[in-house]
């Protein structure tokens, strides 16, 4: 049986971020 992990932020109103958060760049690549 194989894991499947995810991690995603979703703000309030319902945006989500893309990879690679960092402060210069808040909703990731291509968020």
């Amino acid at each position: 049986m194989s894991k499947v992990v995810s991690d995603i932020s979703m703000s309030l109103d319902g945006f989500i971020t893309g990879p690679n958060v960092r402060v210069g760049n808040g909703m990731g690549d291509g968020g």
